[in-house]
């Protein structure tokens, strides 16, 4: 049996057919989950990652000393494992006969489309599992990052001898507000390297919200005044100066997710990746016995984190979490 389709003109047209079908869908639906991941190109059957500090603060010394003596520690080791994901249609011999592609060409298409879909909603994953260390997350396997804690944990450890534990979550479950945002912000802002140091941000943090806080996160970061203060004070979010904002169906509670979790995140800079080991991939192939054509779509990716830093959540219903 064969384990692998090839492109043909065992069924004259039908191949080309499928294939232009393929390339619109493409071009109709981009995966969007890369406004939010870092988009990586990945090799082989799996790939590990770490890290090191740098050598922290230069010391005073006083002259005729030697130099003060400075080390470097490797972080937490992160494997990541590429996952295949794919769908398949057949296509019966009477269609073929008949030349009737059109319902097939469809769903061709809409096959297509979904290998785009999923990825945005395997992407988003990240945020809806962030919580826990579960692997399975609605249906995608997620790769979490090496210190065994959830990527959103009050207690996240450091390789650093003497090194004190570190938080990118809220303990107290702080829903969505103005001034919530700011203290999500300024924890954002201070967190630390392993060995203590501070970090820069470098770049705009975005706040990544479900559907059901949409009209509060317009508010927060559109508005010109403070949302709902009689004193009229200046939107320091206004225009999206201090955060911009992304919204996903994907974050739903009726899609798996929450109505209330909120998150940030810095794009660029933070190390949450969405990485595509092979682009999806049209095939097909004939079996001969009942002439039976067979059009698969597949691809591998791999969502991981590699990093907590430059990432911050609260689930959002006043509940205390530790994790």
């Amino acid at each position: 049996m064969e384990l692998r389709g090839t492109w043909s003109d065992l069924i004259a047209g039908v191949g080309l057919e499928i294939a232009e079908v393929f390339n619109q869908a493409q071009e109709e639906y981009q995966p969007g989950i890369f406004q939010l991941l870092n988009k990586l190109t990945g090799s082989g059957a799996e790939r590990n990652v770490t890290g090191k500090t740098g050598i922290g603060e230069l010391a005073k010394f006083n002259d005729g000393d030697d130099l003060p003596g400075g080390r470097r520690y490797k972080t937490y080791t992160t494997k990541i494992v590429y996952n295949n994901y794919g769908k398949f249609l057949d296509v019966s011999k009477l269609a073929i006969e008949d030349r009737n592609f059109a319902s097939e060409l469809d769903e061709m298409r809409d096959l297509s489309i979904g290998a785009s879909y999923s990825q945005d909603k395997s992407g988003i994953q990240l945020f809806n599992g962030g919580f826990a260390t579960t692997v399975a997350v609605n249906g995608y396997d997620m790769t979490w990052y090496g210190d065994g804690e959830s990527l959103f944990s009050t207690i996240h450890s450091t390789t650093v001898p003497g090194g004190s534990t570190a938080s990118n979550a809220s303990s107290t479950g702080i829903p969505l507000s103005h001034d919530n945002l700011e203290v999500g912000l300024v924890a954002l802002i201070e967190q630390k390297t392993d060995d203590g140091e501070a970090m820069t941000l470098n770049g705009k943090p975005t706040l990544v919200l479900p559907p059901a806080l949409r009209k509060e996160g317009l508010e927060i970061t559109q508005s010109q005044l403070t949302p709902a203060n009689a004193t009229n004070a200046i939107n320091v979010y206004a225009g999206g100066l201090g955060a911009d904002m992304a919204e996903s169906v994907h974050l739903a509670a009726t899609n798996g997710g929450s109505d209330t979790a909120w998150f940030l995140c810095v794009p660029g800079r933070h190390k949450l990746n969405h990485e595509v080991r092979q682009e999806p991939r049209l095939e097909q192939d004939v079996n001969i016995k009942n002439k039976v054509v067979t059009f698969t779509v597949d691809a591998r990716w791999a969502d991981s984190v590699t990093d907590w830093r430059r990432t911050y959540a609260s689930q959002g219903a006043n509940a205390a979490f530790s994790s």
